[in-house]
C-alpha cells in the first residue's frame, strides 16, 4: 500500500482502508476481533469464523509440537550423558553437537514464531498458544526416564 493509498485526501488515515477484506489487520492493542486477521505470514488470513476455528486448532497443535521437540531434545541429551565418553569416536561427538545444534536451533526457531503468533495480539490465538502448551506439557514434559523408573526425574 502506497503513502497515498494509505492516507486520505487531507493526508489523515482513512478508516474505510482498514476495511478492505483483502487486508490484513495489525493489531497493537489486544483485542477479540478475528475478521483480517493474519497469522505470520499474508497467506495464512483470516477471514471467517471457520478461518479462526482452523487457525485455533493450527496454532494449540504447533505449540503442542513445540513442547513435544523439546521433550525429544531433551530425551536425546539424556542418552548422551549416559553414553561413556571414551565408546564414542571424535567424529560421532562432532555429529551428536551438529545434532544438539541444530535441534536448538529448531526450538529457538519454533519458539519465535509462537511469539509472533502472540504478538498478533489477538486473543483466540494468544489463547490458542497457551491451550497447545498446556497439552504439550501435560503430554511429553516428562524427562524419559520419569516413564520407565519412576524413582527419580534426573538423567542418570
Amino acid at each position: 500500500m502506497s503513502v497515498h493509498e494509505a492516507h486520505g485526501p487531507h493526508g489523515k488515515h482513512t478508516m474505510e482502508m482498514d476495511m478492505d477484506e483483502d487486508s490484513c489487520s495489525m493489531n497493537m492493542l489486544f483485542t477479540w476481533s478475528y475478521k483480517n486477521t493474519c497469522v505470520v505470514f499474508r497467506w495464512w488470513h483470516i477471514r471467517s469464523f471457520a478461518g479462526l476455528v482452523g487457525s485455533f486448532i493450527m496454532i494449540a497443535l504447533l505449540a503442542y509440537l513445540y513442547e513435544y521437540l523439546k521433550y525429544q531434545l531433551y530425551n536425546f541429551q539424556c542418552i548422551q550423558e549416559n553414553q561413556p565418553l571414551v565408546a564414542v569416536s571424535s567424529s560421532a561427538r562432532r555429529r551428536i553437537k551438529i545434532y544438539e545444534g541444530l535441534g536448538y536451533a529448531l526450538q529457538v526457531g519454533f519458539s519465535f514464531m509462537l511469539m509472533l503468533v502472540f504478538m498478533t495480539y489477538n486473543g483466540w490465538l494468544m489463547l490458542a498458544v497457551v491451550v497447545g502448551a498446556f497439552f504439550g506439557h501435560y503430554s511429553w514434559n516428562l524427562p524419559p526416564s520419569a516413564i520407565t523408573d519412576h524413582s527419580t526425574l534426573a538423567c542418570h
